[in-house]
C-alpha cells in the first residue's frame, strides 16, 4: 500500500517491515485460515507464516479450535466378500472454493497408509483398517498376532506427515472386565476404538500434540468403554451404565440394529448414538468421560441410517433427518435442534427448526444417503442410478454435497466412487489446510 505525502500529490512506498516486528503482528492472528489471508497479500507473509517453527509458535498462542476449511471427503470401505479394504481421499474440485488446497493435500499426503508397520515379512499394509478421523489424525487398526477382532493393534497417524503412534494393548486386569462382546463394523470387529477431539495445548510451542483414544465394545445389557492418553501413556476404565440394554429383536420396520451401533456422531463435546427406535440416546462426555443414557422421544418414521447430529450455532446439538419413504416422489430433509423446556422439566425432545427440499427425484427409489458430519455441516452422497442405500449397489459413482447448519444450502463438493454397504463404510467430511499450512499432528 501506498501513502500520500502531506505536502504534495506524490506518493512514498512503504518501507519493508522487519521480519522480526512481521512476525509479532502476524503470530497474533487469531486462526490459520487468517494466517493463509495475510500469506495470500504477500511473498515475504507466506514465507514468513508457512515456517514450522512459526507454525508451532502460532498453535501454542491460539489453542483453540481451529478446523480449517472442507477440503473434501474420506471414505473407508469394507468388501463384503472379506477382500482389501479400500480408503480414499476426494479432494474438492472446482469450482469449489478449497480445490487448489484440496488437490495440495491429496498430492502430499499418503491416504494409503503405506507408511504404517507391515504385517509381517510379506510386507504390504493390508490388514490395517481405518476406524476414525479427526483433525488431521487417522485411527487404524488391525489385528493382532491372537487373531483377537476384540482387542485388535491401535495406530493413530497423520497421512501429511507421515508420522504415527503404536498404541499399548489394553491391560490384562482391564480386559478381563469385558464379557458378552457383540460384532460391529460388518462383522470383522468386535471393538470401536475412536478419537477424542484434540484437546487444547498447554502453551508449550515444542510440546508434542497429544490426542485421546477410546475404546468402546457393546454387550447386550452394558457398555465397556476404555481412554488411552498419549500425556500419560496409559489406559483407564471409563464409568458406563449397566441397564443399557440393546434389543436383539427389533421391529422388521425399524433399521437393523447395526445401525445404532455403526453410526456415531459428536456435538460440542459430547459422543452419541441414537436409538429412534426406543427414543435413547447413549451420551459420552468427553470432559468428565463418563457414559450416560438419555431418553429424547424421537418423531415418527425415522430410521437411524437417516438421522445425523451436528453441531449447531450456541452450543446447541442440532440434527439433520429425513423419512425412508418420499410421498409424491418429493423428498426433504428436516432439521432440529434439541430442546429443554424453560423450567427445565420433563425430557429434552426435537424441535424442527426448518425444512429443506432436495432437488433430486425419489419416486422409484432414495438416491441420496446421508454420510459424515463434521463441523456443523453434514455430507449426503447421491447417486441417481445406483442408490446407496440398496445393498446389492455395492459399487458405484456417486456425488458428495455439504449442506450447513448456518447457511443450509446445497455446495457440491466433488464426485467419488463408493464400495460397500452401509454396515461396512465409512464417510468423513475431511477438513484441514494446504500443506505449507500444517504442522503433523502426532
Amino acid at each position: 500500500m501506498a501513502r500520500s505525502m502531506a505536502g504534495g500529490g506524490e506518493e512514498e512506498p512503504v518501507r519493508d517491515i522487519a521480519e522480526d516486528v512481521a512476525g509479532e503482528i502476524l503470530v497474533r492472528l487469531p486462526s490459520r485460515s487468517a494466517l493463509a489471508r495475510a500469506a495470500a497479500a504477500s511473498v515475504g507473509f507466506h514465507a514468513l507464516v508457512s515456517s514450522p517453527r512459526f507454525l508451532r509458535r502460532h498453535r501454542a498462542l491460539h489453542p483453540g479450535p481451529d478446523p480449517g476449511a472442507l477440503l473434501g471427503v474420506f471414505t473407508f470401505s469394507l468388501c463384503p466378500d472379506g477382500g482389501a479394504a479400500v480408503a480414499a481421499f476426494h479432494p474438492a474440485d472446482a469450482p469449489h472454493p478449497a480445490a487448489a488446497a484440496a488437490r495440495a493435500v491429496a498430492g502430499a499426503a499418503d491416504f494409503s497408509f503405506g507408511f504404517l508397520p507391515s504385517a509381517g515379512a510379506g510386507g504390504g499394509t493390508a490388514g490395517w483398517l481405518v476406524r476414525d478421523q479427526r483433525d488431521g489424525r487417522f485411527l487404524l487398526d488391525r489385528l493382532p498376532p491372537d487373531g483377537s477382532i476384540l482387542f485388535t493393534e491401535l495406530a493413530v497417524c497423520d497421512p501429511l506427515s507421515r508420522r504415527y503412534a503404536l498404541l499399548p494393548p489394553i491391560p490384562e486386569d482391564l480386559a478381563d472386565t469385558v464379557t458378552g462382546a457383540l460384532t460391529v463394523f460388518g462383522g470383522r470387529r468386535q471393538c470401536e476404538p475412536f478419537l477424542a477431539p484434540a484437546a487444547a495445548g498447554d502453551g508449550d510451542a515444542d510440546a508434542e500434540p497429544a490426542f485421546t483414544v477410546i475404546w468402546t465394545t457393546r454387550a447386550p445389557s452394558k457398555v465397556f468403554a476404555f481412554a488411552f492418553s498419549s500425556r500419560d501413556g496409559r489406559w483407564r476404565a471409563l464409568p458406563s451404565p449397566d441397564c443399557f440394554v440393546w434389543r436383539r429383536h427389533r421391529s422388521p420396520f425399524s433399521c437393523p440394529i447395526r445401525a445404532v451401533w455403526n453410526r456415531r456422531h459428536y456435538a460440542h463435546g459430547r459422543f452419541y448414538w441414537v436409538d429412534c427406535s426406543t427414543s435413547r440416546w447413549l451420551v459420552l462426555d468427553v470432559s468428565t468421560m463418563e457414559l450416560a443414557e438419555m431418553a429424547i422421544p424421537s418423531p415418527a418414521g425415522y430410521w437411524e441410517d437417516n438421522v445425523a447430529v451436528v453441531e449447531a450455532p450456541d452450543g446447541k446439538v442440532g440434527v439433520f433427518a429425513h423419512d425412508f419413504y418420499h410421498a409424491d416422489g418429493k423428498a426433504d430433509l428436516h432439521y432440529y435442534t434439541i430442546v429443554q423446556e424453560a423450567d427445565g422439566c420433563g425430557a429434552p425432545r426435537w424441535q424442527l427448526e426448518r425444512t429443506i427440499p432436495l432437488p433430486w427425484p425419489a419416486t422409484y427409489h432414495q438416491p441420496f444417503a446421508v454420510r459424515g458430519t463434521a463441523n456443523g455441516c453434514l455430507i449426503l452422497e447421491v447417486s441417481l442410478e445406483k442408490p446407496a442405500f440398496m445393498e446389492h449397489n455395492r459399487i458405484r459413482d456417486a456425488e458428495m454435497f455439504k449442506i450447513d447448519v448456518k447457511s443450509f444450502r446445497l455446495e457440491r463438493i466433488c464426485k467419488a466412487r463408493c464400495a460397500g454397504g452401509a454396515a461396512g463404510e465409512c464417510c468423513w467430511p475431511y477438513f484441514g489446510f494446504p500443506p505449507w499450512l500444517s504442522l503433523p499432528t502426532v
